[in-house]
C-alpha cells in the first residue's frame, strides 16, 4: 500500500475530542492504516516478517486499523485519534538500534536558563534521560551527582547511566517509586510521546517542589507540518502521537499548578535543514513500492547498502532546491525544537 495514499483533508471535521482541550473543533491533517504506519518504520520489502508483526501490534494498540492525525483548532494540538502511545513491544519493533544525539540545542538553552537565574539544586530529575548527555552538563555545577535520579527504558541506557554514579530507574515518570520535592524535572523528546497528559502534568507537579522548574523540549510543529506539507517524512503515530503549541502547554500546565514562563524556537540552521530534507524526502519516497528508492532501501544489509542509499538521495537534491528556498524564506518559525520553562506556583490555600 502505497503510504502517499493517505487522506490529507484538512477541512473534515472530526469529532475526536483534544486531549488538552476536549474541544471537538478539530480538523483532519492525515490518516493512515496499520500497514501504511508498519511501513513508515520497517519496510515489508526488506523485512516481512518484522513489518507484519509490527502492522499486528500497531492494530492491536489503536484497537482497529486505522488511525487520524487531527489538530484542535483551539489550542492548536495536533494528536493522534486513537491517542494512544506506543509501548515496549512497538518501540523494539519499529526500531532496530536506538542512539542519543550527544549535543542538542534544548540542552545548550537549558543550560544558559539555569545560569541566568543562578540555579542551584538539591535534587534534579531527568525522564528519558538516555545516556545521560544533558545530565552529564549540569552535574557538579548545579546539583551534586547523588541528587541527580534520571529514568530512561532502554537497558543499555540504565546500565550507562549507573555507571556515570546517577539513581537511575528503568520506569514510566507517572508510576515511578519517587519521593517528590525535586528542584527542577527535565524532559527533552519525551511528551511527544506520551498519553495520559493529565495524569502525566499531575504526577510532574506532585514531584516539584513549590516554585520548582519543569523544562521540556519538543519537535516544533511548524517545522513538523512543513515538512509533511512538502514531500518529507509524515510524523507517523504511534511513535509521536502529540505535536505540541504554546497555546496547548499553557493550557495544561495551568490545571496542575504550572506556570508557563517562557517558550522558543530553536534557530533555524538552513544547512541543517538540508542534510535533513535530502534524508528525510529519499526515506519518504523509500516507503513507496516499486521506486528505485525502495529497491535502494532493501540493500541496507549489504556492504554496498548504506552507499547505494546515499547516492539515490543525492541524485534527487536538485529537485529539492525550491523546497530549500521556502524553507530559507520561513527561517523564523522552522527550527527543529519548541523549549517551554514552567514554574510551579503555590496553592490557593497556601498564598499569603
Amino acid at each position: 500500500m502505497d503510504v502517499d495514499c493517505l487522506n490529507d483533508n484538512h477541512n473534515v471535521v472530526a469529532l475526536a475530542k483534544c486531549p488538552v482541550c476536549s474541544s471537538q473543533h478539530t480538523s483532519t491533517r492525515f490518516s493512515l492504516s496499520a500497514e501504511q504506519a508498519a511501513q513508515h518504520f520497517i519496510l515489508s520489502e526488506g523485512n516481512s516478517k518484522r513489518n507484519l508483526e509490527l502492522a499486528t501490534h500497531i492494530r492491536n494498540l489503536w484497537g482497529g486499523r486505522d488511525c487520524a492525525v487531527r489538530e484542535c483548532e483551539d489550542c492548536g494540538f495536533g494528536f493522534a485519534d486513537p491517542y494512544v502511545s506506543g509501548d515496549a513491544t512497538f518501540y523494539n519493533l519499529a526500531y532496530e538500534r536506538s542512539s542519543y544525539p550527544g549535543e542538542k540545542w534544548e540542552f545548550e538553552r537549558t543550560i544558559k536558563e539555569l545560569s541566568s537565574i543562578e540555579f542551584h539544586a538539591e535534587r534534579v530529575l531527568e525522564a528519558g534521560a538516555g545516556f545521560g548527555y544533558f545530565i552529564d552538563k549540569i552535574v557538579d555545577t548545579y546539583v551534586r551527582r547523588t541528587g541527580i535520579t534520571a529514568l530512561d527504558y532502554s537497558n543499555e541506557a540504565i546500565r550507562t547511566l549507573r555507571s556515570k554514579g546517577y539513581i537511575a530507574r528503568q520506569e514510566d515518570l507517572r508510576n515511578a517509586d519517587l519521593v517528590e520535592g525535586f528542584d527542577a524535572i527535565f524532559l527533552f523528546q519525551v511528551v511527544e510521546h506520551m498519553d495520559g497528559l493529565d495524569e502525566l502534568f499531575d504526577r510532574i507537579s506532585y514531584l516539584l517542589r513549590e516554585g520548582g522548574l519543569l523544562f521540556i523540549a519538543v519537535p516544533n510543529p511548524k517545522r513538523i507540518k512543513f515538512n509533511e506539507q512538502n514531500g518529507s517524512l509524515l510524523d507517523v503515530p504511534p511513535n509521536h502521537i502529540g505535536l505540541w503549541s504554546p497555546v496547548a502547554f499553557q493550557m495544561l500546565g495551568a490545571r496542575h499548578r504550572l506556570r508557563l514562563d517562557l517558550h522558543e524556537t530553536e534557530p533555524f540552521s538552513l544547512s541543517g535543514f538540508i542534510k535533513e530534507d535530502i534524508a528525510y524526502s529519499y526515506l519518504r519516497r523509500s516507503q513507496r513500492k516499486g521506486t528505485m528508492e525502495n529497491w535502494s532501501r532493501r540493500l541496507r544489509s549489504a556492504s554496498y547498502g548504506k552507499l547505494i542509499g546515499a547516492v539515490f538521495a543525492a541524485l534527487s537534491a536538485p529537485r529539492r532546491v525550491n523546497i530549500w528556498r521556502k524553507a530559507a524564506a520561513s527561517s523564523d518559525e522552522l527550527g527543529s525544537s519548541l523549549w517551554v520553562k514552567f514554574t510551579k506556583m503555590k496553592s490557593k490555600g497556601c498564598q499569603t
